[in-house]
């Protein structure tokens, strides 16, 4: 169509061509497309089911961890310390220390009661039991993977499984097809300074079993199994995980497919297995069921989506006209409107008429234009602000090659008379002046910052007398990133000359840091000066108008000043302070590479 032809034909020969046209061919495309769908939001069903198994088994091991540890660590370790005394030939103390060991035990596990038993090894070979004792021997116990791991990792947590299904663990309380968490930790000298208790067993009851055998149904053949594929724990229910597992080399979380037989003699059935992993463990959770039952109400959606088609293709056809005389005409005010801001009238105002969708976009566009003149007059206002920065900079080079030279002159006599001090002094201060002169680059290496601040922090030393000293921890990473020239010599003198002032006898110190946050630079100043107010911070860090006559902690302003315009929004200044104690400044910027040529605002080109 020709693109001078009216809005109104070209929707109608549209919605025939595009919509009446290609209905039929979507719709069968669509069953296609149903049936995924239906397959994803059967699995999803199943990832949700599996979702509250995780979460239930993730928390038991994260809370069971933290009452073992609770246990071992609570009232300065006096669980270790009557665990020792249990190991005794005595009967009566050790019944006396058992009892006071159990109390501490229940005080310790309150309020949750799903601790099954606890054990506690001795070296000696003998054990004390908390709660009830655990039948399953020792020697079966020192088998396990996790057991050998504790022992191997002194003092750190280690979480294994047991199916009570395949294993009697106590007398009383256990039931039948439930996954049973212990956690272990064996303790060095410096948890148990009598050197005789080997392990510290708890074991946790859990929900899983009760989540696989009476969930929705979605969870009917579920198995939990660890990083090798072993299988440690089977809700009983019968199915296809198992042997799934067994079939497939599974060790990622995903939906796996696969066909496998349902029986002797009989053909291959295909099956879907969803796999989740269990957070604070190295175990999985496997759910498998047959792929045609993922998608059994395909017809019933087929015809669902036939009938709710038809209905918005007749709802849509009636309504049509009604909806083209309430945009036509508003489409054709923002038409008009668009061309006015194309000419660069940004005093361009369109009245909101039409629908909702459509004043909306009226008002959207309203409000771009406003932000468009704002913007405009934003960037002007900064470039006009730069300019008289770069201006006033310009005026302050007052014969820079004349004032450097009469410095080296300085420093060559200093040098042929022997007064090295002086020719320090000189060179530091030729540093300092020179990189002030320096106009071929806003940016230079980090390692040329931190040179500079050396110099100066020279000079200062012999102005105070050697009344502070300095720290650098700057990461080796960090040194070749670009920066803004002379960043953090104004605040290091704001540390020095306000910080310092009224310290006394005491000796002042500043901390230096540099390191990466990602892909910031962050550069730190920090001293132990006599701090600042909230009031005194805000004050600094607030823009205003300054007298002729008002230079404090005009350096920090200053350098926040030329950080945003380099990086805009990009940058962050913060200071932190505690009156009589220290100052902390801390600026974040883009970190700057020196591979890439940079423009203005730090970004790659």
């Amino acid at each position: 169509m020709n693109r001078h032809t009216s809005l109104k034909k070209v929707y109608y020969v549209s919605f025939f061509a595009m919509v009446v046209i290609p209905i039929l061919l979507v719709f069968f495309i669509s069953l296609s497309v149903i049936r995924v769908m239906m397959q994803k939001s059967a699995v999803s069903a199943i990832q949700s089911s599996q979702n509250a198994v995780v979460s239930s088994l993730s928390e038991r091991v994260r809370d069971a961890s933290l009452q073992l540890s609770h246990f071992v660590y609570a009232n300065g370790g006096r669980a270790m310390e009557l665990a020792a005394m249990t190991d005794t030939e005595d009967t009566k103390q050790r019944y006396e220390y058992t009892s006071q060991l159990d109390q501490l035990f229940q005080v310790a596990m309150a309020p949750k009661q799903t601790v099954l038993s606890g054990m506690i090894y001795m070296k000696d070979g003998r054990h004390t039991y908390l709660k009830q004792e655990l039948i399953l021997p020792k020697e079966q116990v020192e088998q396990s993977d996790w057991y050998q791991a504790a022992l191997k990792n002194p003092n750190r947590v280690f979480v294994g499984s047991y199916d009570t299904s395949a294993v009697k663990l106590v007398m009383t309380g256990g039931k039948s097809r439930e996954l049973v968490v212990p956690v272990a930790i064996a303790p060095d000298v410096s948890m148990d300074r009598s050197g005789r208790i080997e392990m510290i067993v708890l074991l946790f009851r859990t929900k899983t079993g009760d989540y696989l055998k009476s969930g929705d149904g979605s969870l009917a053949d579920t198995v939990l199994f660890d990083s090798d594929g072993n299988v440690i724990f089977d809700a009983g229910v019968g199915g296809k995980a198992g042997a799934f597992l067994e079939e497939m080399d599974i060790r990622e979380s995903g939906v796996y497919r696969m066909r496998y037989p349902d029986g002797p003699g009989t053909g291959k059935t295909g099956y879907t297995c969803v796999v989740s992993e269990v957070p604070e463990t190295d175990w999985r959770i496997a759910s498998c069921v047959k792929t045609a039952s993922l998608t059994s109400g395909f017809n019933r959606a087929a015809g669902l989506m036939l009938a709710v088609s038809s209905g918005l293709f007749l709802l849509y056809f009636a309504f049509s006209r009604f909806f083209l005389r309430n945009i036509i005409g508003p489409v054709h005010t923002m038409v008009e409107g668009l061309k006015q801001v194309e000419e660069g009238n940004l005093e361009t105002h369109i009245d909101p008429a039409g629908q909702y969708e459509i004043r909306t976009m009226i008002h959207s566009f309203n409000r771009m234009v406003r932000q468009l003149k704002t913007s405009v007059q934003e960037n002007e206002a900064a470039q006009e602000k730069k300019l008289q920065a770069e201006v006033r900079a310009l005026q302050s080079q007052i014969n820079p090659h004349f004032l450097v030279n009469t410095l080296n002159s300085i420093r060559f006599m200093a040098q042929v008379s022997k007064f090295d001090g002086i020719r320090r002094m000189a060179e530091a201060l030729i540093k300092i002046v020179s990189c002030s002169f320096r106009s071929n680059s806003s940016f230079y290496p980090v390692k040329e910052e931190l040179d500079i601040l050396d110099s100066y922090l020279y000079l200062m030393k012999i102005r105070y007398s050697d009344g502070f000293d300095v720290s650098y921890q700057v990461a080796e990473d960090c040194r070749e990133l670009l920066m803004p020239r002379l960043v953090l010599q104004p605040i290091v003198e704001n540390s020095i000359v306000h910080g310092f002032a009224d310290m006394d006898e005491e000796m002042g110190h500043l901390d230096i840091r540099v390191r990466k946050e990602g892909e910031k630079l962050c550069l730190e100043v920090e001293d132990n000066g006599c701090g600042m107010t909230e009031e005194e911070i805000n004050h600094i860090l607030t823009p205003k108008e300054r007298r002729a006559d008002d230079n404090y902690s005009i350096g920090i302003e200053n350098v926040f000043s030329r950080l945003k315009l380099h990086f805009k929004e990009q940058c962050e200044l913060e200071m932190e302070s505690e009156p009589g104690k220290y100052t902390r400044t801390r600026i974040r910027i883009p970190a700057v590479y020196q591979e890439k040529e940079t423009g203005r605002g730090g970004q790659e080109r």
